[in-house]
This record gives structure tokens, sequence and C-alpha cells, in this order.
């Protein structure tokens, strides 16, 4: 019934479509007999599923391999232009990359995991794996860590409760009380910083996009090698340019 607000069970078929498409994903392409082994599903059920997300957009098919299609690229598309403030934070990105010739993003929170809606290259800064819609965990990057600051406890807790502290490298924080002392050393300075923690030889400064009273929009990060984010450009000017920015986007946002 339209509107009833008794509790729903997840449908078996939906998840198991689901969960079809991310193996593919991980494994770069699967065939149906792969799959059926994965799953333990006969090669007819798995077929069925292939086919129809095939037929849909969502698969596409190359010498009998199934990989992930283009219809996702037009959902994500469409997800990542729904709200009209992405347009104006990507522009005060672009402006801050070619300043300072690094790499610059703008991640957002949904259901407890961070998206990267933006990356701004500049010219010196390194390659990274960040593309559009990469899904992270927030405890492992500054972005991440500043948006949980600006999330009520309960809230985080939640999220780390669903999500894990898994460990990207030997410098991630996973002790869940370390995090929380963290985070409120991120609510009085204004700004995070990753030293490390989601790739090696990376660091990383964030802040949170908040210009309304609610929780934030997302949160930008100014990244670069460890060996260029050093002495008083990473402790003083990195903050204070990551900082000016978010300001100035708050400002626009909530006046314009």
């Amino acid at each position: 019934m339209v509107g009833d607000s008794s509790p729903s069970r997840p449908l078996k078929t939906v998840e198991t479509a689901i969960d079809i498409v991310d193996a593919i994903q991980r494994s770069d392409g699967s065939d149906v007999q792969e799959l059926a082994r994965e799953f333990d599903l006969a090669q007819s059920t798995v077929h069925g599923y292939v086919k129809t997300l095939e037929n849909r957009g969502y698969l596409t098919v190359d010498d009998g391999e199934y990989h992930v299609g283009l219809e996702f690229l037009n959902k994500g598309g469409h997800a990542r232009k729904r709200k009209r403030e992405y347009d104006f934070i990507i522009g005060k990105l672009d402006d801050l990359a070619e300043q300072t010739g690094e790499r610059v993003q703008f991640i957002v929170e949904e259901n407890g995991r961070g998206y990267y809606i933006h990356t701004s290259i500049g010219e010196n800064a390194v390659h990274v794996d960040a593309h559009i819609g990469k899904k992270i965990h927030l405890h492992a990057s500054s972005a991440g860590k500043a948006i949980l600051a600006t999330l009520p406890e309960e809230r985080v807790h939640q999220i780390l409760d669903r999500w894990g502290m898994p460990e990207y490298t030997q410098h991630t924080v996973t002790d869940r009380e370390e995090l929380f002392d963290e985070l409120q050393s991120i609510r009085e300075m204004g700004y995070a910083t990753s030293e490390q923690e989601s790739i090696t030889g990376l660091r990383a400064v964030g802040a949170p996009i908040q210009p309304y009273e609610s929780n934030p929009i997302g949160a930008i990060s100014f990244s670069g090698p460890a060996h260029r984010l050093t002495g008083d450009w990473y402790d003083e000017e990195v903050p204070n340019l990551v900082l000016g920015v978010a300001n100035e986007i708050e400002l626009d946002l909530k006046y314009q």
C-alpha cells in the first residue's frame, strides 16, 4: 500500500541483482559460469539476471564476459547534477587547483559513505584513483573526517557500526576512541588532516561545506605528496587556503 509506514523487508531479487553488478565491477568483468559459482546459483538463473540488466543498459557483454554498462554513468551524472550547489563548488575547486598546482576534491556523504563528486587537477598534481563516484570510508580521509566532525555523535557511531574502520595504510586510524578525540580537535580547528591515512605518501587537508544549520553539503580537500606538503606550507598555509575557500563557498551559498 502506498504510504504504508510499516517496516519493509529488502527484496532478495533486487539485492541479488545489485550483488551481481558489484561482483562484476570488482572483477572487472565476469561470465555467467563465474557468477553462478560465486553466488551458488543455477546458470539459467544468473543468465536471467544479467540479460535483464543488459537489456536495460546496466551491463554490457563483450566476448561472453559481462561488464558494468554506461547506464550507470547516465544515472550518476543525474545524481551529480541534481543539487545546484555542486556546480558552484566545483568552480571554486578548479580555481584553487590552478592556483596551487595540486589536487583538490569535493566529497559528499550519503548513507554513511563518502563519494567523490569532483576532482580538480593542478599541473603538478599526483595521479591517484579518485574518479568521480568513487566510494570511500569517511574515517580514512581528511574530507571524510571533516564531515564526521559536523555530525551528531550518535550518527557517527551508526556509520562506524555499519561500515567499520578498515585499515587502508599503516597510518589509518582504526581505534574509535582515537577517532573521536581527533574529531573534537577538528571541530576546534575547523579543518581535518590526513597523514597518509588513505594512500601511502599522500597528505591532505579537508574542511566541511556547511552553509546552513543542517548537515554539511559535503567537504573539500587539498592533497599532495608528503614530500611537498611539509613545514609551514602544510601546517599553516594550506589549512588557511582550504578554510578560506570553504568559507567563501558557504557565504556565497547562504546569501545568494
